[in-house]
């Protein structure tokens, strides 16, 4: 077996060092007021587990990089079947506008996937009640309940 303290000889070259940027890091309200949304919806958004990235940075409330922000634009114009000239478009006039206001294609955008979200979940829901149904018609519970002789 080797000993494990002597390590093969290697070239005798300086390490290289790379230099990443910087992620840019926004808060909820950043975040909205750049993807042009309200906070609010933001904020529905990440309870059904939609919407862009997010980030705990040492406290409870999420953050969202500026990247990921970036890539859940992306994607919903991808959804929506527009091409990457229109995507750069509406990101050089969001940002001649300074980003303010709401967008009204990532309102809409949010809302279909908000929608899809509750859609989701109220199936689900709607499946639970009917096994609850099922499961209590078929009991004496339910004959005391609705009264049936």
């Amino acid at each position: 077996m080797k000993d494990p303290s002597t390590l093969p000889e290697a070239p005798e070259q300086p390490g290289t060092v790379f230099q990443f940027p910087l992620q840019q890091v926004l808060s909820s309200q950043q975040a909205a007021g750049y993807l042009g949304v309200s906070e609010k919806r933001l904020q529905i958004l990440a309870l059904f587990g939609g919407g862009p990235a997010r980030v705990r940075q040492g406290g409870a409330t999420p953050h969202y990089r500026k990247d990921d922000l970036d890539a859940y634009s992306a994607a919903l114009f991808s959804y929506a079947g527009l091409s990457d000239d229109e995507l750069a478009r509406y990101r050089s006039n969001r940002t001649a506008s300074g980003f303010s206001g709401i967008d009204r294609f990532m309102d809409m955008a949010s809302r279909d996937e908000l929608s899809q979200a509750c859609a989701f979940i109220g199936g689900r829901i709607a499946i639970v009640l009917g096994m609850v149904v099922i499961v209590l018609s078929h009991t004496p519970l339910s004959r005391m309940l609705f009264h049936m002789q």
